[in-house]
């Protein structure tokens, strides 16, 4: 029960809770946070709560863990979330992939009505983002997903390489933070930022350990890494 009440805190878009806010999932390279993402979604939907739920993954590096059908084009991907938990986008043109982002957004907020149980849209490599860091300014779209996905049924879940690059748009608009190996660089950005102190987790980030810590209640918790079955 603990362990289902901690993936609704982590990823359920419900309309009206304070913990469905974006969810940020930051990790060095090579850390596995695809692999704990897979096993985290997997888990979502063994739960009655998710059951209408719809899970959009977008990757440009075109790689993904799911049992789910890919698709590179909008029109796509609309159809099949009318059938599938899950699809996979891959961007098709790198050079475009904040525009295909920003015109993926703008469909979900689209249909969102329609869709019962609400929507997880999970960018990966956020980071390369326009105004991604902690000076820029990120497009309206993606403003918009940040600020407003809450009151239309659509978390955000952004995964990026650091916890001090989140733009300033994330501070107070984020619920969450999935964390696995992490730079010693964002411990003062937790403190400050989000009122956290992280260094004694620091060092149990190692060997595919992960946290999460709860930015409502300022929790973290900790856990052993995963294994996909």
């Amino acid at each position: 029960m603990e362990n289902e009440k901690m993936i609704r805190t982590m990823f359920l878009p419900k309309r009206d809770a304070s913990f469905s806010l974006s969810t940020a999932i930051t990790a060095r390279s090579g850390s596995g946070k695809t692999t704990l993402l897979t096993y985290l979604v997997n888990q979502a939907r063994n739960d009655e709560e998710f059951k209408e739920t719809r899970f959009v993954y977008v990757s440009i590096k075109q790689e993904t863990l799911f049992d789910a059908p890919v698709v590179k084009d909008i029109p796509n991907l609309l159809k099949k979330m009318a059938k599938e938990p899950i699809v996979s986008y891959y961007p098709t043109n790198p050079e475009w992939y904040e525009e295909e982002v920003d015109a993926l957004i703008e469909s979900m907020f689209e249909i969102s009505d329609d869709v019962e149980g609400g929507i997880v849209l999970m960018i990966d490599d956020a980071n390369i983002l326009k105004g991604w860091d902690s000076r820029g300014q990120v497009s309206s779209s993606v403003k918009k997903l940040t600020i407003a996905g809450r009151s239309k049924g659509i978390r955000g879940v952004f995964m990026t390489h650091r916890l001090a690059n989140l733009p300033r748009l994330m501070n107070g608009n984020l619920s969450g933070a999935i964390l696995l190996s992490m730079s010693e660089m964002d411990l003062d950005y937790a403190k400050k930022i989000f009122g956290v102190d992280l260094e004694n987790l620091l060092p149990e980030l190692t060997d595919y350990r992960w946290a999460y810590v709860d930015l409502i209640t300022n929790r973290i918790h900790r856990y052993n890494p995963i294994t996909l079955s």
